[in-house]
């Protein structure tokens, strides 16, 4: 009987050591994670656009008004909100000068070069003529961001044309050469 009592005795003991032991003092605190908004465009070009330079160099030929130029990048970066804002588009529009009369001018926007990561935008796949009122060239930007400056992001290729209205040709006066100021948008959805 002894021998139970010691049995007992020890189990007990066990018991009561294993529960001291087992007792923790817990602490804790919070941590407050924050992903910030960003939307922010940047423009690129390493020159001075400038386009219609063609010149006649024998008489009886026409101008020949159909000038492409490239020298423009598209970089932006981009966190969007799931539920707020889903995604973002860019537009294009002039806010300043006008186009002589007799021509048009053209944007194309490229895919993206592929430096940064994230869920891109979608560009326009055609030429488009660029006016005043506001053009979305590209679409359904996430949570991304393109690298910076010439070879990442988009590139843009504007076009000058001779107008395909009639007597377009006729209209063309070098008295209306102009400056404009393009303005691109980044714009929550």
């Amino acid at each position: 009987m002894t021998i139970t009592y010691k049995n007992i005795t020890f189990f007990i003991f066990l018991v009561v050591f294993g529960y001291l032991n087992a007792q923790e003092n817990v602490g804790s605190h919070k941590i407050s994670l924050k992903i910030p908004e960003v939307a922010l465009i940047n423009i690129y070009s390493n020159s001075t656009i400038s386009l219609g330079n063609s010149t006649v160099i024998e008489a009886g030929q026409p101008l020949n008004i159909e000038e492409t130029n490239n020298n423009v990048w598209i970089n932006y970066s981009s966190i969007v909100g799931s539920q707020t804002q889903p995604s973002r588009d860019i537009t294009i529009r002039i806010s300043e000068g006008t186009i002589p009369k007799g021509v048009k001018l053209y944007v194309k926007v490229a895919e993206d070069m592929g430096a940064g990561a994230g869920t891109m935008g979608k560009p326009i796949g055609t030429a488009q003529e660029l006016t005043e009122n506001p053009l979305t060239i590209i679409t359904d930007i996430g949570s991304a961001y393109t690298g910076a400056g010439a070879n990442k992001g988009n590139n843009v290729q504007y076009t000058l044309k001779l107008s395909d209205e009639p007597n377009a040709y006729a209209n063309l006066d070098f008295d209306q050469s102009n400056t404009l100021v393009i303005n691109y948008t980044l714009t929550d959805n």
